[in-house]
């Protein structure tokens, strides 16, 4: 029997059962930033925090989970999220945005991935042609569903055919509706993004920043990108 959401919150499959962590409920917060090892080669499996922590890892494994992913990322916030996935991207590449995006992410396209030589196009994705702003260097569909602020409502899986057509990532922020109302990988999206400061959270009350794939080579890249550049979520704001 598949697990309801509210378990799937608090609590991995894959620990049913176990007694780690000496049997504790709530999944412990390691705050620490480097790990001892029992021999010269002999990792725990943690090295230094930046790379990886018990903590986070463990919330990244639960927000995979809510979301139907392989893997998930969860960093500083949601704008650190956004900045982290643009950096799977190269100078010269071609993006069809949301025209009603968070002003944050019009913010950073506007100025920062500008800047670093990205191109984009703004169109109305829930009426506009899409199909027909593709260009050649085109590489990704990014769209808010429901837009920021406007409540504008995209077809997901309309769009999702629409990209694999034409090789595209599909990037979804799913900040709105968290994954109790919308799951858009299930609906053919490659990538989600949430700022976990809003409906993830709860309470408003920390910043956090998720982004969530089931493309193993989107996977790779984002590991190897999270821990090169340092913004993972810090274990106290993790637990």
């Amino acid at each position: 029997m598949e697990r309801g959401i509210n378990t799937r919150c608090l609590h991995l499959e894959e620990t049913e059962g176990k007694t780690d962590n000496y049997g504790a409920l709530s999944y412990p917060i390691y705050q620490t930033a480097t790990y001892a090892h029992a021999g010269v080669g002999k990792s725990t499996g943690y090295d230094y925090s930046r790379l990886q922590n018990p903590t986070r890892e463990q919330l990244e494994k639960v927000v995979a989970s809510l979301e139907g992913g392989i893997d998930a990322f969860a960093l500083s916030s949601g704008m650190a999220a956004i900045t982290l996935l643009m950096e799977i991207f190269k100078p010269g590449d071609h993006i069809i945005a949301e025209a009603d995006l968070y002003g944050g992410s019009v913010r950073l396209f506007g100025n920062v991935s500008k800047k670093n030589g990205y191109e984009f196009t703004y169109l109305n994705c829930s009426r506009d042609d899409i199909e027909g702003a593709i260009k050649e260097n085109t590489k990704a569909v990014y769209i808010e569903t429901p837009t920021n602020p406007m409540m504008n409502v995209s077809d997901i899986s309309k769009i999702a055919e629409i990209a694999k057509r034409h090789g595209l990532y599909l990037i979804v922020d799913n900040t709105f509706l968290s994954p109790y109302f919308q799951n858009p990988l299930k609906l053919g999206a490659d990538i989600v993004i949430h700022s976990g400061t809003k409906f993830l959270g709860g309470h408003n009350d920390t910043l956090a920043g998720f982004i969530v794939t089931n493309n193993e080579e989107v996977q790779e890249k984002l590991r190897f990108i999270i821990k090169t550049t340092g913004a993972g979520l810090a274990p106290l704001t993790a637990g």
